[in-house]
């Protein structure tokens, strides 16, 4: 009887072990980044130099009850790019600002175009504004919106735009496992949005 109740007791103690690291929040967050597909090429060898200015009005990425969902959340990310065949390579960690810099750098790669640092004064020059990336926690639901300005450039003086907006939602169930998945979801779905190829045709016109 005595063994019968100490496996009792050992089954619940792992339970409570295995719940409570399920519900607890590392300092970051997992993003897996879908590539597109691959097939139209007509970007091939096009040169660009990458930057993304933050121009949202306030530099917050979890409302107050996103945050006390993700307590240990410190604002760091890993990255995971995922690519046609189903592979995944482990890219990184970063903050906002230079995560959506290396999504957006894996999307132009992606098409077949070299990314070059914005500082060695490169024409065109793709610009990302972020406009807004917020993730908030209403009831039991995570709900995130982003919204962005694609401006290619020239010498400084704009070539084209493009302006896009989303949101997304993802019932909670336990620990972060869904935050990272919405996340994800949504950064993919807005960042290959973009029409790389309609933008960059107004520079070889």
């Amino acid at each position: 009887m005595r063994l019968y109740n100490y496996v009792i007791l050992a089954a619940l103690t792992l339970i409570i072990a295995v719940f409570t690291s399920a519900c607890s929040s590392k300092s970051f967050l997992k993003v897996q980044y879908q590539l597109p597909s691959s097939t139209t090429r007509v970007l091939d060898g096009q040169k660009v130099s990458l930057s993304v200015a933050d121009m949202r009005n306030k530099d917050v990425f979890l409302t107050e009850s996103a945050k006390k969902s993700l307590k240990g959340f410190k604002g760091s990310f890993s990255l995971v790019v995922l690519r046609e065949d189903g592979s995944g390579n482990l890219v990184g960690a970063y903050d906002l600002n230079s995560l959506l810099t290396e999504i957006f750098k894996q999307r132009l790669e992606n098409s077949g175009m070299q990314v070059i640092a914005s500082q060695d004064g490169v024409d065109p020059a793709l610009v990302i504004r972020l406009k807004k990336l917020e993730l908030d926690l209403s009831g039991r639901k995570w709900i995130i919106s982003m919204g962005y300005q694609a401006r290619l450039e020239e010498s400084g003086n704009l070539i084209a735009s493009e302006s896009i907006n989303g949101s997304a939602e993802r019932l909670k169930v336990i620990g972060k496992s869904d935050a990272e998945k919405i996340i994800s979801e949504l950064l993919t779905d807005m960042v290959n949005k973009l029409d790389l190829v309609k933008l960059f045709q107004q520079v070889r016109q």
